[in-house]
């Protein structure tokens, strides 16, 4: 049975802006081919995951906060993760929530298994390409930690732990009832913890179910007991054939729980 959340373009569309920098970074020479002219890595490549851990790097540092333990809400491939574990150095827990078989499955052969891995990429509209690469030296980096992998879609009740930093990034707009994911983010969240969200505002009636639960601020969604630590907005780029991409702009938001007063 096919994966219900993703297809194989989907897949090589992650591959591309989450881990192709890295790879030519670590060595990996291998050239996309295009059905047109050679399309540039700069063209492919996104620093949307550098560009979001720094952002949540910076918010930790300024209140001197050393998370443990993580939770990620729809992680895709990884590379968030990999910036956060490789850069925080008191992070030896992360639980990843993905409701993918397809990307859940590559995260552990990146991360955690340091396999064989193939990467599909974006040939022409029709096509993809592939080649082999080696992801033993991402999953070294990532050995310290203890990892635990759900194939799920979050809601109350998928995890009972709380955590010390909470993330769902760009899943929001995504979902049946955001109000509910992040009622569930927030309960998932340790007092004192934080909590990283972010959404591009896409709304669609295809997932939403109330209409009234599309903010135009994810803001919104936090009141009495957070305390907000910063803002951003990133620019988040899918690739959706060999010269076409769609480009999103992303906010994004780090709240600190404080309890109620």
């Amino acid at each position: 049975m096919d994966d219900f959340y993703i297809n194989q373009k989907g897949l090589a569309a992650y591959f591309e802006m989450q881990w192709l920098d890295k790879l030519r970074e670590n060595g990996v020479t291998e050239q996309l081919d295009s059905k047109s002219k050679r399309v540039p890595d700069s063209f492919i490549s996104s620093a949307h995951s550098q560009n979001v851990a720094r952002f949540i790097i910076n918010a930790l540092g300024c209140e001197n906060i050393s998370p443990k333990t993580v939770i990620e809400i729809g992680p895709a491939l990884g590379r968030n993760s990999y910036e956060l574990i490789s850069n925080v150095p008191s992070i030896n827990s992360v639980t990843v929530v993905e409701p993918s078989q397809r990307l859940l499955s590559n995260f552990k052969k990146i991360l955690i298994d340091g396999a064989k891995c193939n990467f599909p990429y974006i040939k022409s509209l029709d096509e993809l390409g592939n080649f082999e690469f080696d992801s033993s030296s991402i999953a070294e980096i990532c050995a310290h930690v203890d990892f635990t992998l759900i194939e799920a879609p979050f809601s109350h009740g998928v995890v009972d732990d709380h955590f010390d930093l909470t993330i769902c990034l760009n899943v929001l707009d995504q979902c049946e009832s955001p109000k509910g994911l992040v009622e569930a983010l927030k309960n998932a969240t340790a007092l004192n913890g934080v909590l990283i969200l972010s959404c591009t505002y896409q709304w669609s009636k295809k997932h939403l179910k109330v209409d009234s639960e599309a903010v135009d601020d994810i803001n919104d969604y936090f009141g009495d007991g957070w305390v907000q630590l910063s803002e951003d907005e990133n620019e988040y780029k899918v690739r959706f054939n060999e010269r076409y991409s769609l480009l999103f702009l992303s906010h994004v938001v780090a709240y600190k729980k404080i309890g109620v007063l």
